[in-house]
């Protein structure tokens, strides 16, 4: 995440697209939305989890284990702003019981 240590496969950086200033993020947001995420330090501020995300940004002695937790708050975050919500995620059901005549006996 760091710009100097870029490949140069990746895209180069563009512009904040509401003040114009160098994001630390950019991600297209999830598939079928169009929604392009940013994460500007000037415009985010504001923002619970994404102002938590540019501290960790910041941070020269950042945990790497806490960047997926990170990324998935500013998801969600960045999403809600733009009017969208995750579903909840519900259990799936549960098997019925065999029936008792197509029980195995002994090994197999």
């Amino acid at each position: 995440m760091h710009p100097a240590a870029r490949d140069e496969e990746e895209q180069p950086d563009r512009p904040c697209s509401r003040c114009g200033g160098d994001l630390l993020l950019y991600w297209h947001g999830p598939l079928m939305t169009g929604v392009w995420m940013e994460l500007c330090s000037a415009c985010d501020a504001h923002r619970t989890a994404a102002r938590a995300f540019i501290r960790w940004y910041r941070d020269t002695d950042r945990d790497p284990n806490a960047l997926p937790q990170l990324f998935e708050d500013w998801e969600i975050e960045t999403m809600h702003a733009h009017g969208w919500a995750r579903a909840p995620q519900l259990a799936p059901p549960e098997s019925p019981a065999p029936p008792p005549g197509l029980t195995p006996r002994g090994r197999g």
